[in-house]
């Protein structure tokens, strides 16, 4: 990986970090988790393509306001998140993976399951 695709990423996943610890059901996450879903390469090698998913998953669940849902596809999110950390990527983008892991885990609890 380049150092500037590094750094793009590295920004990318400091954006993911500050809108999961936010409000993940408002109106703007839904926008964000398009802009996600179009920065992983679906057909890639590793688990963007499973992170996709959830992702698109976990977009519909929001629209529809179903939190016991919402709550799973945030854990598998970080679940997915974190193992993509152990995959072939810079160590600045693991490091800040394994964070939005744990944000994503994070805020899975928070939810009604």
């Amino acid at each position: 990986m380049s150092d500037s695709t590094s750094y793009a990423a590295s920004e990318a996943l400091n954006d993911a970090i500050k809108a999961v610890t936010g409000d993940l059901t408002a109106a703007p996450a839904t926008n964000q988790i398009d802009s996600w879903i179009g920065q992983l390469d679906l057909t890639g090698p590793g688990s963007q393509g499973e992170i996709a998913l959830e992702l698109k998953n976990l977009k519909d669940y929001i629209s529809t306001n179903d939190s016991a849902n919402i709550a799973h596809t945030l854990d598998a999110l970080g679940q997915l998140t974190t193992k993509a950390a152990d995959e072939d990527v810079a160590e600045d983008v693991s490091r800040k993976l394994r964070q939005l892991g744990q944000a994503l885990t994070a805020a899975s609890t928070s939810l009604p399951k």
